[in-house]
């Protein structure tokens, strides 16, 4: 339809630890739900600031097949923009921050980088109330989507038309898949980056340039008001550019190359 704004996407499957072969059905077709899954989760939380508990709910867009190829296997796609609202945010926000703050989202859970370069996705960012429950949301999407990683040994790209977004492969599926915890509690001095007050999560940064680490509480009934004002102060000094640090006690959980995944925070100085 006129005024509608189309993205076009590419899924290829092709060598990775061992050589494309023929892609496995399953597997193949695995990876494809998935990544229709995580691309319309994240879409919808950009452009409604709002989660959906069925991938069918979501509203102001649409995901379709194109023509596949032959050969290393590429499956092409079209994500179509068609509602108000959402041809509005798109305009608004730029197709370059949009899809920035897709690929933020899909590559934290695989150990990714977690900063954003354009203005206009960081202030985006900033006010979406959901992004760290579609992080948890999207585990499982992108362990269907590392399925010809695991099960044949492929590498798995998206891409926008030729320009490559993201890869999986082995190196990601073991982030995703692999971790344990710290057997020793420790204190540690943050600034809060993100805070959901409700959930009590959000993601913690040691330097104003450094990555951001999510946490989550070990209780959130039994956190008190005054951990969660001094959490939520830090954040809005932060804002303020006030980099104001706390005290955080926590259990770290490791990823399988050693780097710290996620906080378990048991309190903080308040």
């Amino acid at each position: 339809m006129q005024g509608n704004i189309v993205v076009p996407l590419e899924l290829t499957f092709d060598s990775g630890e061992s050589k494309f072969h023929g892609l496995n059905l399953y597997y193949g077709a695995d990876a494809i739900g998935g990544l229709a899954e995580a691309v319309a989760l994240t879409t919808h939380a950009i452009v409604n600031d709002s989660m959906v508990k069925q991938t069918p709910s979501v509203k102001g867009f649409s995901l379709n097949f194109k023509n596949s190829f032959v050969g290393s296997f590429r499956q092409k796609m079209e994500l179509e923009f068609n509602g108000e609202e959402s041809i509005r945010v798109i305009k608004y926000i730029g197709m370059d921050a949009y899809i920035e703050l897709l690929k933020l989202h899909l590559r934290i859970p695989v150990g990714g980088s977690t900063k954003l370069e354009f203005r206009k996705a960081n202030q985006w960012y900033r006010q979406m109330k959901h992004s760290d429950e579609l992080l948890e949301r999207l585990k499982r999407p992108l362990e269907r989507i590392h399925h010809p990683v695991t099960g044949q040994g492929y590498k798995v790209t998206l891409s926008k038309a030729r320009t490559p977004l993201l890869s999986f492969d082995k190196s990601t599926g073991n982030y995703l898949f692999a971790e344990t915890k710290n057997p020793n509690v420790k204190t540690i001095e943050v600034a809060v980056s993100r805070f959901n007050a409700r959930r009590g999560t959000g993601r913690f940064i040691e330097e104003e340039d450094s990555e951001s680490i999510s946490f989550s509480p070990k209780s959130i009934k039994l956190m008190p008001r005054a951990q969660k004002n001094a959490l939520a102060d830090s954040l809005k000094r932060l804002a303020n550019d006030d980099f104001y640090k706390i005290k955080a006690l926590v259990t770290e959980v490791l990823a399988f190359d050693g780097r710290i995944k996620h906080y378990i925070l048991h309190s903080v100085d308040a």
